[in-house]
């Protein structure tokens, strides 16, 4: 297993960059830095994919998480300063804004610096009697407090209409748990950042690259320009079902439980033939994994298999996604990366369990 104290570092370091969608700018630089140290052929794209070759031989693997994280962007700025806010990620209002980002500390940013404030809205003391009946946050209900007075002091400051708005808070660690925001999608980059140290590029069973795209929060677009790979395992956030609200009958998977196998999720069937290998290594390997199809969202390997890539997805239980308390359990981080490593070193007509 990879060394807990090193791989939570990691993952400490990146989830605590500010990199919302179309401003992932910070996360890409330090993975660049951190892939070419360990030896790799690193590349852009022109819309700002991060690929890696790391080495090796054989067919073309490629294993990629997204860069970017969950925000909000300015929608408007009323009189008194305030900012209103709107979705940075796809969709639209027609789904109400996550109920945990209230009251969180957030950073704007723009063009002349960032900018801190807090995500408000009307409390109890001040409820008027139509607004305690309806018991739900709207995109009406909230906005960012940062300290202004008045429109013109808030524009002064350098806000306007458009900017991206970032939880920002520390990554800690909470009992067995790792807590913080951005688990989606930085903690799958930190799992790929650290299976570069110490590698053996004899051992690879592949020509293995890394790829960090942008904007999958939005549509999975960076992931659409992705071609040219012969397999492709998407890493990303799973679900828990390990919490009183949810049932395990629909949600059958748990922190501290091993890596998820992904069979299909709101989009997509994943590759049958990649999921059996990817079994059968963690069986030679005895390492624990779980199965879920999941729901009501996809990953950039939808795009991958679009552009005829057979894809899979590997991902880690987590509680409380898309919030600014997304939470993962250490030991399934390094499970995970236990698994990538066996299998990208089982060539893949090998079958490792009889």
């Amino acid at each position: 297993m990879a060394d807990s104290v090193g791989l939570f570092e990691t993952v400490k370091t990146l989830t605590e960059m500010l990199g919302p969608s179309g401003y992932e700018d910070r996360v890409q630089d330090w993975l660049e830095s951190k892939w070419r140290e360990a030896g790799c052929e690193v590349h852009r794209s022109r819309v700002g994919n991060l690929f890696a070759k790391v080495g090796g031989s054989g067919p073309k693997l490629l294993v990629a998480a997204h860069a970017d994280e969950i925000s909000f962007r300015v929608k408007s700025i009323d009189a008194d300063g305030h900012l209103l806010l709107t979705s940075g990620t796809g969709g639209s209002e027609l789904s109400p804004p996550h109920f945990a980002f209230v009251a969180q500390p957030c950073t704007v940013l723009t063009p002349e610096g960032e900018v801190p404030g807090t995500v408000g809205t009307v409390t109890g003391h001040v409820m008027t009697k139509e607004q305690r009946e309806s018991n739900r946050v709207s995109w009406a209900d909230i906005f960012l407090d940062i300290g202004a007075r008045s429109r013109e002091e808030a524009l002064g400051w350098g806000v306007h209409v458009g900017c991206p708005v970032v939880a920002d808070v520390k990554t800690r660690r909470v009992g067995h748990n790792l807590v913080g925001k951005a688990m989606d999608d930085r903690a799958a980059l930190a799992i790929m950042t650290s299976w570069l140290e110490g590698i053996d590029r004899q051992e690879l069973a592949y020509e293995l690259w890394f790829g960090s795209t942008v904007q999958e929060e939005v549509g999975l677009v960076g992931a659409g320009s992705v071609e040219g790979f012969d397999l492709a395992i998407a890493l990303e956030v799973g679900l828990a079902g390990d919490i009183p609200p949810v049932s395990e009958l629909h949600i059958p998977s748990r922190l501290g439980a091993g890596p998820l196998l992904g069979h299909k999720d709101a989009a997509v069937h994943y590759d049958k033939e990649i999921l059996r290998r990817l079994a059968e290594v963690a069986k030679r390997e005895e390492i624990a994994i779980q199965h879920l199809v999941f729901l009501q969202f996809s990953s950039d390997g939808k795009m991958f298999i679009a552009n005829d890539i057979p894809t899979a997805m590997v991902a880690y239980p987590t509680r409380y996604t898309h919030s600014p308390i997304e939470t993962v359990d250490l030991r399934d981080l390094e499970a995970t990366l236990a698994l990538l490593k066996a299998f990208a070193i089982t060539p893949s007509a090998e079958r490792p369990v009889s």
